[in-house]
């Protein structure tokens, strides 16, 4: 999402607070600080990030693990473990977590037409006979279009997008809807041809479980995974999280010299990348994928089901996709997972299958092009080999 949204991140937030960048002189970190540590504070300060977080995991278990800078700039927040930041688009694979335990229920199959589920009908109208399946929201591959005239329209500063799913959806969806349009809602292609990012699309998903388990998404998330995992204080509502534990999103303006603060926002597709967590949270949620769906005692998905999201599940049309999750090459290593972009937030949660390792990299600034961020990954698979 982090591309799409650059020129939005200028445009809408005018009139926030603009603060110096010579508050990266003296970042808090650690008071020891290792070469490690002092590499990190470096290239916080010459990429512009105000705050950061990161985890490593070695031999399935936490191994290292950092908080540097800042929360908020104005209040002298420092990031801790206990800082929740905005994941971005790393939410999708909570969402489809919380899809596939309604799957392993027999609630819902993933290759059967969404219309089944749905109280009202979505189909591209160029292939009215073609179905959109589950599995094709999770994959990217459903032709339903991100139409960003309405999404950045319908942003909310400072909140939670109002509406719930069960009139933004077919506003979007259905011809007709305050939202609806037949060129920008679909593309021109047959679902399952093609594959394009859709965030949409993981909203759509979500919806289709509340409807089945006449649950709320929230509640279906906090019940199968926040309360099992122990990640307390985790939430996709803004209103559910405790405003001054989540780290403020922040932009560098090159001419000026300073930062703009962009404040906490919302948006209709939520389920897509609303998720506020802190990196010990991630942490066990991603250990627990990485030990075929149980951490510790506890058993959230399946082994089962963990193989069948890590699976490639249209290699012709794309050959890094699992559900939700993808396959890259990070340092030179194959690894799964997912990464974030929204205004002022980057993020990265990957591990090594088979292997024990991973990475969990939080920032809520967007780094200067090219260093920081891929210099950062490298260092940190260094670290755990």
């Amino acid at each position: 999402m982090r591309t799409i949204f650059l020129i939005f991140t200028v445009s809408v937030h005018v009139g926030l607070s603009l603060l110096s960048a010579d508050t990266l002189e003296n970042l808090p970190g650690p008071k020891n600080p290792k070469p490690l540590d002092e590499f990190i504070l470096r290239g916080m300060k010459d990429a512009k990030v105000p705050g950061l977080a990161v985890l490593t995991l070695k031999e399935g278990e936490i191994f290292w693990e950092g908080y540097y800078g800042w929360a908020n700039i104005e209040g002298k927040h420092p990031v801790t473990k206990d800082t929740l930041f905005q994941l971005a688009s790393i939410s999708k694979t909570v969402t489809a977590c919380m899809i596939m335990q309604q799957v392993e229920e027999g609630k819902l199959e993933l290759d059967a037409d969404i219309n089944t589920y749905l109280p009202f009908k979505v189909r591209n109208s160029k292939y009215s006979d073609k179905p959109i399946t589950l599995r094709q929201l999770l994959t990217h591959t459903s032709g339903i279009r991100d139409n960003w005239n309405v999404l950045e329209k319908h942003w909310v500063k400072n909140g939670d997008f109002k509406k719930p799913l069960a009139e933004s959806l077919p506003a979007y969806m259905v011809e007709g809807g305050e939202f609806f349009s037949a060129k920008k809602s679909f593309y021109g292609w047959a679902p399952g041809s093609k594959n394009q990012y859709c965030n949409v699309g993981f909203a759509l998903a979500a919806y289709v479980a509340e409807v089945k388990a006449k649950t709320s998404f929230e509640v279906l998330c906090e019940q199968g995974i926040f309360k099992p995992l122990g990640m307390n204080g985790a939430a996709f509502r803004l209103a559910a999280v405790n405003p001054k534990k989540v780290a403020m999103p922040y932009v560098y303006r090159k001419k000026t010299g300073e930062f703009k603060a962009l404040g906490h926002h919302g948006y209709l597709d939520y389920p897509a990348g609303t998720l506020r967590a802190t990196a010990p949270h991630l942490a066990k949620f991603l250990l627990m994928f990485m030990k075929e769906g149980k951490f510790g005692k506890t058993r959230v998905l399946k082994a089962a089901t963990v193989e069948a999201m890590k699976k490639i599940q249209f290699p012709k049309i794309d050959k890094k996709q699992g559900l939700a999750w993808y396959y890259d090459r990070i340092a030179g290593r194959q690894m799964i997972g997912h990464d974030g972009g929204d205004p002022g937030v980057v993020t990265q949660m990957f591990c090594e299958p088979g292997k024990g390792t991973g990475i969990i990299v939080l920032m809520n600034g967007e780094p200067k092009k090219g260093s920081f961020e891929k210099a950062l990954t490298q260092r940190l698979m260094e670290q755990v080999k």
